[in-house]
């Protein structure tokens, strides 16, 4: 598992919420050759992999889009995986052979769903997308004749439209006007316009928490009062720090989980419940606010597994978690870090990715984003071995799911 490199995107299907994830992976030997009996086996250890990881750890109860070389569509290799689980994507990149086709139906005939990759439409591909149930287009620097063209040539055929990289609500709109039903990209790209001027007052009032909590010359009694303002968030946080507390002790107050566990750790839960409750808004926010919960474990699994800086991951846990804060409330991160009181590394880390805290949070963007090459550059700098990348991932986001179930 450990030589198995694993992430998900979001699909998001039009008025319907979260579809679907899409899995991209690597295997760390991967022959990139497009025939031989090594990129068969190569291809053959990913899918297995990937099922022994546990297709539901990765993709819970959503559809998971697996893409699918020359060498796993010949092997049949769809029959490791229930039909209602999976779709299975054809890249674009495979080479459309009488073999290919024949494959492409058995799967068809099998039960299983196909989905084609950056499809473009020819004679020698016709057959596929009689196949096909779903065509992902790339819509990312198209025009939008081209996208319509796109529909227009597909609108006949039956399948359904998925907009890929898309990165604007305003391209996701243009996109949903023309046919396309399912969406994927935008959700961990900043808003093209940041529209919101300021917070809303009840996450001001947990930004005042934080502030407190840093500070060394607040009380513990100037603490229980400002919790006792907000008698939902004290209960929400003692019921999070019971959950989290070590030895079995019950926590029953904010002054009793301040002595019990510490400040660091009730700022910790405290910003994981800020992150959370901005994840309520709708199936985005919720997949945005995952990933920031996500990313704030990695980031500091990532930190405790290096040499050269172990001692730092608790603000490694802040940076991650902290990072996608500009899109949840649509306020930029300049603005909203005038709010709270972060240290200099922090804040650099958040605002330019620099700094020793900025790298984790680089390593896991590209991780997000199956730049698997700069994970690794970036694994290598940090002093983490690289081969431990898909199991910090799995374990932050396990760890993720559980925190905003």
């Amino acid at each position: 598992m450990s030589s198995i490199f694993v992430a998900r995107q979001p699909i998001f299907e039009l008025g319907r919420g979260l579809y679907g994830y899409e899995l991209l992976y690597r295997h760390d030997g991967e022959v990139e050759r497009a025939e031989g009996t090594a990129e068969h086996m190569s291809a053959e250890v990913i899918v297995i992999s990937t099922l022994g990881m546990g297709l539901r750890n990765v993709a819970g109860e959503k559809l998971a889009f697996l893409n699918f070389s020359r060498g796993q569509l010949l092997s049949e290799s769809w029959n490791l995986f229930e039909p209602g689980a999976v779709i299975i994507e054809l890249l674009e990149s495979v080479e459309i052979t009488g073999e290919t086709i024949t494959a492409c139906r058995k799967l068809v005939r099998d039960g299983y769903r196909l989905a084609l990759d950056d499809y473009v439409y020819s004679d020698e591909t016709r057959p596929l997308l009689e196949l096909a149930s779903i065509v992902k287009i790339d819509v990312l620097d198209r025009s939008t004749a081209e996208l319509e063209l796109a529909a227009k040539h597909l609108a006949s055929s039956g399948v359904r439209l998925l907009a890929e990289r898309v990165e604007t609500s305003a391209m996701r709109d243009a996109c949903a006007a023309m046919g396309y039903e399912l969406f994927q990209g935008y959700l961990f790209s900043k808003p093209e316009m940041l529209t919101k001027t300021d917070v809303s007052p009840g996450h001001l009032a947990i930004m005042r928490l934080l502030n407190l909590l840093q500070d060394p010359t607040t009380t513990d009694a100037a603490l229980d009062s400002a919790f006792q303002s907000d008698l939902a968030l004290s209960y929400k946080l003692l019921r999070i720090v019971n959950a989290a507390a070590v030895g079995g002790r019950g926590i029953t107050s904010i002054p009793h989980a301040v002595r019990l566990v510490g400040r660091e750790t009730i700022h910790r839960w405290l910003a994981v419940i800020l992150v959370a409750s901005l994840g309520h808004k709708g199936n985005v926010s919720h997949e945005v606010a995952l990933t920031a919960i996500t990313r704030a474990r990695m980031c500091e699994l990532l930190t405790a597994a290096s040499t050269q800086a172990p001692r730092q991951s608790g603000s490694a846990f802040i940076v991650g978690l902290l990072s996608l804060l500009d899109v949840l409330l649509e306020v930029p991160m300049d603005k909203i870090l005038k709010r709270i009181e972060l240290s200099a590394e922090v804040r650099n880390a958040l605002l330019e990715r620099g700094g020793p805290l900025g790298r984790p949070l680089q390593l896991v963007e590209s991780y997000e984003k199956a730049n698997w090459d700069a994970a690794r550059g970036l694994a290598h700098d940090s002093a983490v071995p690289e081969d431990s990348l898909p199991t910090i991932y799995m374990d932050a986001l396990s760890w993720a799911m559980r925190q905003i179930a």
